[in-house]
């Protein structure tokens, strides 16, 4: 084992037992009140993560899909202001994934359907291992348009990129090679 000791000349060391078992932040703490009801959420999508022969940006090969769709053919997730929305995140794609949705906080309800019973985890990247479904919840109160999408960054290059949208809310600018604005 390695260690680094910062102090002074002759300080002594001793090596910390590696912990027994792993944090899970689904069951750790006490439940808390989340200031919304996603029982009684005005939106619910589907984020299905899946791997598909296709082509991207022209070049076959196997690529990230959302919901069986490869980039840029994937969903817009289309919220209004103040809606409460559920997710249903799957990963059946063979890898792990960090999903990120940008401009928000996601509160975590379940993992493989267990209901989260600790504090609430709330969060704005959240690790999806290969076969996990996790259910999160959170308020559309930024309006914008936001990236939602795989933060291991060659994997957003390679298609696992979806958008979240608010209703009325538009952009002058074009996606793609021809306009010079590529997401990743």
């Amino acid at each position: 084992a390695s260690a680094v000791v910062v102090g002074p000349d002759g300080a002594a060391s001793s090596a910390t037992a590696r912990p027994t078992a792993t944090l899970d932040l689904l069951t750790y703490g006490t439940p808390a009140p989340l200031g919304l009801d996603p029982g009684a959420a005005d939106r619910s999508f589907d984020y299905v993560i899946g791997r598909a022969p296709g082509f991207l940006d022209g070049k076959p090969g196997m690529h990230w899909t959302v919901n069986g769709h490869t980039y840029p053919d994937v969903p817009m997730f289309e919220v209004a202001e103040g809606d409460v929305v559920r997710m249903r995140i799957d990963n059946r794609s063979g890898a792990p994934h960090p999903m990120h949705l940008h401009g928000h906080h996601v509160v975590v309800l379940s993992r493989d359907g267990v209901a989260a019973s600790g504090s609430p985890w709330w969060t704005d990247s959240l690790e999806v291992a290969d076969g996990e479904v996790y259910e999160v919840a959170f308020l559309a109160d930024n309006p914008g348009i936001w990236m939602d999408h795989c933060h291991n960054l060659p994997h957003a290059t390679e298609g696992l990129v979806a958008h979240l949208m608010y209703a009325g809310v538009t952009t002058p600018y074009l996606l793609g090679h021809d306009s010079g604005n590529v997401p990743e």
